[in-house]
């Protein structure tokens, strides 16, 4: 399975952009004929927009499964490009904010989601000479396996999510980058509850607390689809940290401010965001699940 998974890799990293993307919305279009995580798909839309039509919250998850699959399929072999290839697909919006940031020295705290390509922003800052580092998840599985391989190849350095916020912090003394996607549900032992499209979600403090501790400069990014095939990336911020009071107030109210920034990215573009993954499974205590 892990040869298949590898020479399909290289396959797509041979084919011309276009005949890539469309293969991979063609797979993303026959998971949702195939129903797989549909039922999560469209229960989250339902919460997050129950004053729209269910016809309109079907035409957004049927796009999202498309987009995902063209997403993956992009990175995955577009991670094979010249840097100079990479570079042309992005429209940089704001990026001199970053850029200015960055050069302080402080190191600057990203706070991203799965909106857009955000695998293939990622790659690119990195191969812009960026140190980027990215907590993420233990993936596991061929197919995973090669995404992972893809972000190396790319120049991602990955902090796993276990001692995540330790590891976070040295780097960021270090003046690096560190990126922390906020749009994963998260167990109640490790995330706090903000409001998410007007519902309480468990999400991750650690990119407040990162930027608590070290004093570096936290921002939202996303890159969001053109209708050109081009990524156009959108920088906000900074997010400052209130530094007196209580430190668990001060946490909760900038991962809302963080979170609630992302989530109007994610109105803007909802078609782009990945409506698969169980962002509202851990409930507050006492709601039932």
């Amino acid at each position: 399975m892990s040869f298949l998974v590898q020479a399909v890799s290289a396959a797509l990293g041979i084919l011309p952009r276009g005949a890539r993307l469309a293969l991979g919305r063609g797979l993303g279009r026959l998971a949702w004929l195939l129903r797989i995580r549909r039922r999560v798909t469209l229960g989250n839309l339902a919460l997050a927009f129950p004053d729209k039509p269910a016809a309109e919250r079907r035409r957004i998850a049927a796009a999202a499964y498309r987009n995902v699959g063209a997403g993956l399929a992009d990175f995955v072999g577009g991670g094979r490009l010249p840097p100079d290839a990479l570079d042309r697909l992005f429209i940089l919006d704001g990026f001199e904010l970053f850029e200015r940031l960055f050069a302080e020295g402080r190191g600057v705290v990203v706070a991203s989601a799965h909106l857009g390509s955000w695998e293939l922003l990622a790659a690119a800052c990195a191969r812009r000479g960026i140190p980027l580092n990215l907590v993420t998840r233990s993936l596991r599985g061929g197919a995973n396996h090669e995404l992972v391989a893809a972000r190396a190849r790319s120049g991602l350095r990955e902090i796993p999510a276990r001692g995540a916020l330790a590891a976070g912090v040295r780097a960021l003394r270090r003046g690096e980058v560190v990126v922390n996607l906020l749009d994963q549900n998260m167990l109640p032992k490790r995330g706090i509850f903000v409001d998410f499209f007007g519902v309480p979600a468990c999400t991750t403090p650690a990119a407040s607390i990162m930027a608590r501790r070290t004093g570096a400069p936290a921002i939202v990014a996303v890159a969001v689809g053109e209708p050109d095939g081009r990524f156009r990336l959108k920088v906000q911020g900074p997010f400052a940290v209130p530094l007196d009071g209580d430190p668990a107030v001060a946490v909760r109210a900038h991962t809302q401010a963080l979170c609630s920034a992302l989530e109007a990215q994610i109105r803007a573009h909802p078609e782009q965001w990945l409506w698969l993954h169980r962002r509202w499974k851990t409930r507050p205590p006492g709601e039932p699940r």
